[in-house]
């Protein structure tokens, strides 16, 4: 095996963390010698021990002389090593122990500084640069202070998505339904407005079993953006378990709300007589949250896509004209939207039953 191929396994470990990990980086790490591997792990859970640390153990498990059989290895990480103490040691002093003869990193952290240790211990040092993809939220964090924001949308051909009538009709299969769940675990938060939660009354949770059934899964917290209109305490949001929050501009219109288990109200700053998106972005950084998921009507996802704050767009579109029976899901102008933006490419599509299945991701990275 080479450099690159051992690279390949470590992201395919640090896949392995991607639903139970947030709101840390999903991490894989391997240790090989004589190009085998002998030693891996990756980041499970928030708290638990790095995937560096998982690896140098699962070695130390294998071979009673482990520092022998480590020294002269080759440690190949996705992510930087920490060097701070957070809910664990630091990462780096751990591998400075042994006597690695490399290491292969995908990706520096820039909340961190291992590389001047690791260069300064003799150690070589490579830098692959990876793309992010399985760490959009926390890098966007990092350097931009702002969370990584995907839409997920599901609309008719003509581009509509919520009905005119209260029927509760569903646009898109339950295959496309049950495929869209995956963003909801990938997220720290997802969001709706009071419009959707008033019509359609969803838990907003993950459902699907294959995710749910994982070790140390958490469900993501969900969100009501609500700039003044009362909320019933019966909705489903509410009585779910899990962390519920909402998004308001005066706390005292939601006394009716007040007692639900787990429920935080947050004021933002009131633009046009509107929730100020700019100001609700900071708070969700404040609050320790990188990965959002919005989820909602016209309104509030056309204001998402006027402020520029959409970093990818998840679309599921069905085989069927709602024509004047449903809204669009953007009115604003069309240089905007996903379809026609030159700041937006397609970079997936496909099929799930008779949907077709598109994401369209921001050329340059991130806003």
């Amino acid at each position: 095996m080479t450099e690159s191929s051992f690279m390949l396994e470590a992201l395919e470990l640090a896949k392995k963390g991607q639903y139970t990990s947030r709101p840390g980086a999903s991490v894989g790490c391997i240790i090989s010698k004589d190009n085998k591997i002998i030693g891996e792990g990756f980041y499970e859970y928030f708290g638990a021990k790095h995937a560096e640390i998982v690896a140098i153990e699962s070695v130390k498990e294998k071979y009673q002389n482990f520092e022998e059989v480590l020294s002269g290895s080759v440690i190949t990480v996705t992510l930087e090593p920490c060097s701070t103490f957070g809910k664990t040691p630091p990462c780096i002093d751990e591998v400075l122990k042994y006597n690695f003869k490399k290491i292969v990193i995908g990706n520096l952290d820039p909340s961190q500084s291992s590389l001047d240790r690791l260069k300064k211990s003799g150690m070589e040092v490579v830098i692959e640069q990876l793309p992010n993809g399985l760490n959009k939220g926390f890098f966007k964090t990092l350097e931009k202070h702002k969370p990584y924001v995907r839409a997920k949308i599901a609309m008719s051909e003509d581009k509509k998505i919520a009905f005119i009538n209260d029927d509760n009709q569903w646009i898109t299969s339950p295959e496309s339904r049950l495929d869209s769940h995956k963003y909801r675990a990938l997220s720290d938060l997802v969001i709706t407005g009071s419009g959707t939660i008033k019509r359609d009354n969803p838990a907003l949770t993950v459902r699907d079993d294959e995710i749910i059934k994982l070790n140390n899964f958490i469900q993501p917290a969900r969100a009501i953006v609500s700039a003044n209109s009362s909320l019933d305490k019966n909705l489903k949001i509410f009585k779910t378990a899990g962390r519920k929050l909402i998004f308001c501009t005066e706390k005292k219109v939601f006394n009716d709300v007040e007692g639900i288990e787990n429920l935080n109200l947050y004021e933002i700053k009131e633009s046009d007589n509107q929730i100020d998106l700019s100001d609700l972005m900071k708070k969700i950084t404040e609050l320790g949250m990188h990965d959002i998921l919005l989820e909602s009507g016209p309104k509030l996802i056309s204001s998402f896509i006027e402020a520029n704050l959409i970093d990818e767009f998840i679309i599921y579109i069905a085989p069927k004209i709602l024509s004047n029976t449903a809204l669009s899901f953007f009115n604003g102008d069309d240089s905007k939207s996903p379809f026609y933006s030159d700041e937006f490419e397609l970079i997936e599509e496909s099929v799930i039953k008779k949907d077709k299945k598109l994401i369209y991701r921001r050329k340059n990275g991130t806003e």
